[in-house]
């Protein structure tokens, strides 16, 4: 891949490792915002504990994301961006605009979906 093209990449990547990271942060306080003590009522108490597994659930997807955007930033420094982790072949410009931090060519990702599905249906 053209040096130009990994530079456009890498920045598109570090714009949304700090947008992820701003988002993790902020969850997390959400949801800690959410531990009042002091509520008494049962209604108000299943209420704050729904929220909190919301929001803890929203930063669960969140850190996954961030964490394939960190690792296709580590990618760039060790020469393999680009390439699909399942067959090693180069995934398409075109995804990669798409989803700068994809880990699989479109085939394999839709074999790891599939896989994904078969396991748990």
């Amino acid at each position: 891949m053209r040096k130009e093209r990994l530079a456009y990449f890498r920045k598109c990547l570090l714009e949304k490792q700090r947008q992820l990271t701003e988002e993790v942060g902020r969850t997390a306080i959400y949801g800690k915002d959410q531990e009042d003590d002091s509520i008494k009522d049962l209604g108000d108490q299943a209420n704050t504990a729904y929220n909190r597994e919301f929001f803890f659930e929203l930063g669960n997807g969140d850190r996954r994301l961030l964490r394939d955007v960190v690792s296709a930033l580590q990618k760039m420094d060790d020469g393999g961006f680009g390439s699909c982790e399942r067959c090693g072949e180069p995934i398409a410009e075109k995804r990669l605009e798409a989803l700068p931090f994809a880990r699989y060519c479109i085939d394999c990702q839709r074999l790891v979906e599939q896989e994904e599905r078969m396991a748990t249906g």
